[in-house]
This record gives C-alpha cells, sequence and structure tokens, in this order.
C-alpha cells in the first residue's frame, strides 16, 4: 500500500478538478472568438473566475489567471517595483522564501534594486519586529509567504502591513500563499498582491492565480493579445482553469473540516516524531499540513529512498530543491547533521491516520540502520 505524504510537492487531482478540465476540453473554443463555441468558453472562464474569487472572498475582477506560482510571483514582484520606483528602490522580503520569490529579487538586484532579506528566528517564525526594523521610508514593495513551504511556519502579514502603513505608507504587500490557499484564513483586507497555485490544492499543474487590489493595475510580464484584461496575455488554458476553480470551490466548502482533520494528523505526527527523538524543524504554531523533523542521524536522500522503497514518499524540503541544502533550514541555523538529516512530511484532507502511522513505524526501521 502507497501512502503520499508529499503535498505540499504536489497534491492529487480531485475527482471534480478532473471532471471539470475534462468537461473544459469538449467545450473546446478559444474564449476570444465571438461564435458561440467561443462564447461557451468564454462563459466557462468567467465562471471559474468567479468560482475562483469566492474562495478567496474577493471580486472576480480581481482574479487573474497565470501558468502558476512561479508566473504569479514574477508578475507581481516586477509589476510591484515597476509601479513604485518613483518611490525607491528598496524591497523587503524574508531568507525562507521559495525560489520563485528569491531568484526574481535576485534579478531586480542586478537592475539595481536593493533588497533586504530579513532572517528568521531559530524555530522558523519570523519575528514582526524583524520585519519592522528592515522597512525604510523607501521601501517600495514588502514581499511575505502566507506559510512556508519547507516548515509550515506562518508568516505575521498583519504585523507587517500595521509597520508599513507607518514607515513606508505606500509600498505594495505581496504575499506568496501557495501553501496557504485552502490551508489556513487569509487577511485580503490588507493585501495587495498575492500569488496562487492551482497544484497544490487538487488543481493540475501549469495553472495558479495572480490576485490584484482593486485601483492597482501593474505592467504586464507577458504581452501578445491582451487576454486576462491584458495583464496576462496568452489563450486561456481552459481545462486547467476548470479544475482550479473546482479544487477551489470543493477546498473552500469544507475548509474548517479539512484544517482540523490536517492539524490532528499534523499533532500525532510530531507527537510519534518526539517519542523516537527526533529534533523538529517546525514552528509550534506553525500551519496545519507541514511538519519538518530530522532523525538527527543519517541524510535525507538515504530516508527518502528507504521509504519510498516502503511505499511511503515524504521529502527533504522544496521539490524545488532538487537534494540542494535548504536554504531555509540554513538561514534557521539548523546544526549540519540534524539539517542534512531533514525531512519534510506534509498532508493533504484525505491523508489517514494509517498514513501517519505507516510514516513513523517505517522511519523508525529507518533509523535502526544508521
Amino acid at each position: 500500500m502507497e501512502h503520499y505524504l508529499d503535498n505540499a510537492a504536489t497534491t492529487a487531482v480531485l475527482p471534480r478538478a478532473r471532471e471539470a478540465a475534462l468537461s473544459a476540453m469538449d467545450q473546446f473554443g478559444n474564449p476570444g472568438s465571438l461564435h458561440a463555441m467561443g462564447q461557451r468558453a468564454r462563459t466557462l472562464l468567467e465562471d471559474s473566475r468567479g468560482r475562483v474569487a469566492a474562495a478567496l472572498g474577493v471580486k472576480p475582477g480581481r482574479v487573474t489567471f497565470t501558468s502558476g506560482g512561479s508566473e504569479s510571483t514574477n508578475t507581481a514582484l516586477r509589476g510591484a517595483v515597476q509601479k513604485n520606483k518613483h518611490l525607491g528602490k528598496h524591497i523587503v522580503s524574508t531568507q525562507i522564501e521559495h525560489d520563485a520569490t528569491l531568484n526574481t529579487l535576485k534579478a531586480l538586484q542586478n537592475q539595481g534594486f536593493e533588497v533586504t532579506l530579513v532572517a528568521p528566528e531559530m524555530d522558523g517564525s519570523v519575528s514582526p519586529d524583524a520585519i519592522r526594523a528592515a522597512l525604510r521610508p523607501d521601501t517600495v514593495l514588502v514581499s511575505l509567504m502566507a506559510v512556508c513551504n519547507e516548515t509550515g511556519a506562518v508568516l505575521p502579514l498583519r504585523e507587517a502591513k500595521a509597520a508599513m502603513r507607518q514607515i513606508c505608507p505606500k509600498a505594495l504587500l505581496h504575499v506568496d500563499a501557495v501553501q496557504a490557499f485552502c490551508k489556513i484564513e487569509l487577511p485580503m483586507d490588507i493585501i495587495d498582491l498575492m500569488s496562487l497555485s492551482a497544484h497544490k490544492i487538487g488543481g493540475l499543474k501549469g495553472s495558479g492565480a495572480l490576485y490584484v487590489r482593486e485601483g492597482l493595475h501593474l505592467t504586464p510580464l507577458i504581452y501578445g493579445g491582451n487576454q486576462e484584461n491584458g495583464l496576462r496575455s496568452g489563450t486561456e488554458a481552459m481545462p486547467q482553469i476548470a479544475a482550479f476553480a473546482a479544487a477551489a470551490e470543493e477546498r473552500t466548502v469544507r475548509f474548517a473540516e479539512n484544517t482540523a482533520h490536517m492539524a490532528a494528523l499534523r499533532d500525532r505526527l510530531l507527537a510519534g516524531a518526539r517519542a523516537l527523538g527526533c529534533e523538529i524543524n517546525t514552528p509550534a504554531d506553525c500551519a496545519p499540513h507541514i511538519v519538518n523533523l530530522s532523525p538527527c542521524v543519517g541524510r535525507s536522500e538515504v530516508y527518502i529512498r528507504v521509504l519510498s522503497d516502503r511505499g511511503i514518499y515524504v521529502s527533504g524540503g522544496s521539490a524545488c530543491s532538487r537534494g540542494k541544502k535548504s536554504h531555509v533550514l540554513t538561514a534557521m541555523r539548523v546544526s549540519g547533521k540534524n539539517a542534512d538529516a531533514a525531512l519534510r512530511v506534509s498532508l493533504c484532507p484525505e491523508n489517514t491516520e494509517e498514513d501517519a502511522d505507516a510514516f513513523l513505524a517505517a522511519l523508525d526501521q529507518a533509523k535502526r540502520m544508521f
């Protein structure tokens, strides 16, 4: 029997999302075409936009569909600094962001922008005071992930925005919500820009969205036929978009039930890992679906292979890092042996106690090999 516990990397496609994608493939018209088939596709596009917007609690016009979280983040960061460049060239983010953010910020540094990356605390959390201390009157953009994809740390978005209002009131707040959407409550009233990804919630890969608050207009990253109100050109990928909407709707309807279920499994994993003598690299008030732990001996890639041979699938950190040393754990000052052996276990609502217990039993056996 297989036990999939790598949901922060990607999730299984929900049955409703699969059905929505297949139906959209049958309605294959281009949403930009004026004939009846094109207009049916247009209707599906706007219905899907409305359903994703409803999951966020915002107006449909605030949602722009993209190819995923990375494109959304690139569009948001580049568009925000272009919008505010007359105010300054200072950007604030953190050392634990996803590479989509960090590598875009590196590119912006090469274009003359100054970037301050706030260090996390040793438990993986980010201090509101540290964010405040990094802000300056010439700060034009603050980019924070809502939930750290490696440790499950929840970042202090409201506190950050409150500090921004005092120190740099015209700066924009971008939130990477790829690991947060449908997992925790999001403070939409304070967010200017937000990145989303479909395949983290049961949708298809290659689909995402960018939320842009009302009254804010960005320079596009991709030019072409002016689709998505000119912010993201390119013929809309209707099967992916329809699946995204179906997944967002299903996850939102069962949000309270799902989060409580995942939190219970998270606590079961944490208790079991501590009983095995593991170090926990996850803050006490983490998100309900991510646990980062270290068996303290061996290396994560060995554990991953051993567990995989037993049909149990976890990761050593971000799937995008492809085995490289975790920049998140490095920023947390996690000791070498603990960082080398770190494992990320990430949940979805379909996971069970049997999945958690199977992982813990296999981990216990694997530890004995060292």
